[in-house]
């Protein structure tokens, strides 16, 4: 019985369900929105409809006439494939742009035969498994196609035309499950720019379906199986962009590589390639305009060597001379299993701007310099280098950033980059750089930044004239016990200085040998327990001051000293219980507070009731009571205090005010603010909005008054007159 109840619950439920489902779908559906139909232009316009077209309404101007450009952009979802046959036939044909999400595994769209004037179709996400009869073959004037994210496995009779549609320049057919490419599938495609083919399962290629697409600029064939090229870019002689990554390739063939030679963007990465032929970096120069980029993408293969350049360079050289092209280079080799680099491998590239040999397996890079003076980046991170040779950087003058990390370098290498004077950041960390003896490198005139964190420094001491240009020197997680040790005095231009993840146990008024213009200063995730008085003086220009994850549990009176500037102070997650605003009233400027996650459960903050500005103070994680809690915020909120105490997360469960988390019952803590300051300063800061007030309705009621004089004056004035 409970059994027989429950089905003919399941089965109620079941129908009520569908009902409703078919009572939103026709309500509010099924047709064209009139929020969602705009008019963009004259007779231009965007719509967007649900399973039908209906109840569009135009401009009779733009259907009553053929010569009018008229731009009609459709967007049609949840749509079956003979959604046509109920709409309008006037209004179809002037359809331009059309976009539909249906479900159709076997179809053939049926409706373009309506659509004369179609320019653009987006047939995506409609999980097409076979498109029959050629629809596109009368529709003359598409420029694109897109058929990505389908199902479609067979294209061999897909793009079969009545007259040649000559103004078609893009096809896309990404995302399906194309495994073989027929000879004459874009045999009526000559005017195509741009041919996609990526994320399908094509395995094998060959020179006749691309043999006629002269016209090709980009052709994307990534994301396949293919194994050899096989000619099938050898007649592509105006393709500018060629990608491939994600593949099988092992070998690049000498015929395809003269098409590959005047490509701009070539991107092979994530393939099988071992071997490089040695003019592969070479390129036929009058295929490129001026301040071309030409890009090079090899990653993630497995080549272990780069040959030398082969003998033909003086000719290219002289035809880049002749036609002065300005060509610059970004080659990627990274993620390979490079040993050996010869030393005119990168010969045959006349302006390499950028270099990528991460992630190899090099012991050294002993390079013609020349082929490189004008790289401005080079990324030689995650090899095996313990060296940098003098002679591989000698002419490198255009170096900007240069990425050194996860090597096994002992030295900061200065000389080696002595004649490099445009540096903007140098990435040596992780390396087993336990001392610097000199730093003798000048950095960009806008100033650079050296990472030197994750080594083994526990001194630094940076002379004047090293450095030049200097900005931001970072620190982080070295062996430095001692703050003193880091002495940066004559550092001038040095403005950020970050010491986190150190050893750092007390800071005193002789720890910092840090230059007045430092603006940050990081010293979080030390282990700083005692901080005294005037320990920041010499830093009067900071603004910024990050001592978080220590070991502080109070803060005396005279420790912030001298920071007139400071803006920002973070002191969160140390174990301060008690803090009284009078330690931080040296800090005119503050305007941020960090406190959170300290242990907390009494704060004064009287000091600040005259503070110059709002100040933000976070809390988070502390054990501040409730009553503490409204009336600092009561404080705020009334005028009697800059202080605004907030959270970063605002707390969801618990006790809390504002979302501010707080104890509703804590234990008395002997601790008792002056309650005669309390009240002078509260009286202060009455009596001053009273005098202001007084000061405002006075000036209000002088010029009242003597416009009052003035206007009697006037009268008995004119009286006067009058009688004489």
């Amino acid at each position: 019985m409970d059994h027989t109840y429950n089905l003919l619950l399941h089965f109620l439920f079941s129908v009520l369900i569908t009902l409703l489902t078919l009572i939103a779908s026709s309500s509010v559906s099924c047709y064209c929105r009139v929020d969602k139909n705009h008019e963009t232009g004259h007779c231009s316009y965007q719509i967007q409809c649900t399973e039908i077209i209906k109840e569009i309404e135009l401009d009779r101007k733009c259907l009553g006439s053929a010569n009018l450009d008229v731009e009609i952009d459709v967007t049609l979802r949840n749509a079956i494939d003979t959604f046509h046959l109920d709409v309008d036939t006037d209004f179809l044909s002037k359809i331009t742009t059309l976009t539909v999400l249906g479900n159709w595994p076997h179809t053939a769209l049926p409706f373009l035969d309506s659509m004369p004037r179609l320019r653009n179709v987006f047939l995506n996400y409609c999980q097409m498994q076979k498109i029959n009869n050629s629809p596109f073959r009368n529709l003359i004037n598409l420029e694109s196609i897109d058929l990505s994210h389908n199902s479609i496995s067979e294209i061999d009779e897909l793009f079969q035309f009545e007259i040649l549609p000559f103004k078609m320049r893009k096809l896309s057919l990404a995302y399906n499950f194309i495994d073989d490419v027929p000879g004459d599938t874009f045999e009526a495609l000559t005017h195509l720019k741009e041919l996609d083919l990526s994320h399908n399962f094509i395995e094998e290629l060959s020179e006749e379906p691309f043999c006629n697409l002269t016209n090709l600029v980009t052709l994307r064939l990534n994301h396949n199986k293919i194994k050899y090229l096989n000619g099938a870019v050898d007649k592509l002689v105006n393709l500018h962009h060629l990608y491939l990554s994600n593949n099988q390739i092992e070998n690049i063939d000498m015929k395809s590589l003269k098409t590959i030679k005047h490509l701009h963007t070539f991107d092979i990465s994530k393939n099988k390639i071992e071997n490089l032929k040695p003019d592969i970096f070479s390129r036929h120069w009058e295929h490129f305009n001026n301040l071309s980029i030409c890009r090079i993408i090899l990653s993630e293969n497995y080549i272990h060597s780069l040959p030398n350049a082969s003998d033909f360079f003086d000719r290219l050289r002289r035809d880049s001379s002749k036609n002065q092209v300005q060509v610059l280079t970004q080659l990627d080799l990274s993620k390979n299993l490079i040993t050996n680099i010869e030393y005119n491998a990168f010969q045959d590239i006349i302006k390499l701007d950028t270099l990528d040999l991460s992630n190899n397996k090099l012991l050294s890079f002993y390079v013609n310099s020349e082929h490189l003076m004008y790289v401005k980046y080079l990324n030689l991170s995650c090899n095996g280098l313990q060296n940098l040779y003098y002679e591989s950087f000698a002419l490198m003058n255009n170096l900007q950033n240069l990425d050194l990390s996860h090597n096994y370098l002992d030295y900061f290498p200065d000389e080696t980059l002595s004649y490099s004077y445009k540096l903007k950041y140098v990435n040596v960390t992780y390396n087993d750089i336990a001392k610097i003896h000199n730093l003798r490198i000048t950095f960009h005139s806008e100033g650079g930044v050296l990472d030197l964190s994750n080594n083994g420094l526990s001194a630094l001491n940076i002379p004047d004239n090293e450095a030049l240009g200097l900005r931001e020197l970072i620190l982080n997680s070295n062996n430095i016990t001692d703050a003193y040790l880091i002495r940066l005095t004559d550092q001038r231009d040095l403005t950020r200085l970050e010491m986190s993840k150190n050893y750092i146990q007390e800071l005193n008024e002789s720890s910092l040998r840090l230059p007045a213009k430092l603006g940050y200063l990081d010293l979080s995730f030390n282990d700083i327990q005692l901080i005294r008085p005037s320990t920041f003086y010499r830093v009067s220009h900071l603004q910024t001051l990050r001592l978080s994850h220590n070991r502080i549990q109070s803060i005396g009176y005279g420790v912030f000293r001298g920071l007139t500037a400071l803006l920002n102070l973070d002191l969160s997650y140390n174990h301060i219980g008690i803090l009284d605003s009078k330690v931080l009233m040296d800090l005119k400027s503050l305007s941020v507070l960090s406190l959170r996650y300290n242990v907390l459960h009494t704060f004064d903050y009287n000091s600040w009731l005259v503070h110059k500005n709002d100040l933000k103070v976070y809390l988070d994680g502390n054990d501040l009571s409730c009553d503490w809690l409204a009336k600092a915020l009561n404080d705020f909120k009334n005028g009697y205090s800059k202080m605004y105490p907030t959270v970063f997360d605002s707390k969801i469960s618990g006790h809390s005010i504002d979302g501010v988390p707080c104890k509703q019952e804590i234990e008395k803590i002997a601790y008792k603010p002056e309650s005669n300051y309390v009240m002078d300063d509260r009286l202060l800061i009455t009596s001053q909005k009273i005098l202001e007030a007084v000061k405002e309705q006075t000036s209000y009621l002088r010029k009242y008054l003597w416009r009052s004089i003035l206007h009697d004056a006037a009268l008995q004035s004119s009286a006067k007159n009058i009688a004489n």
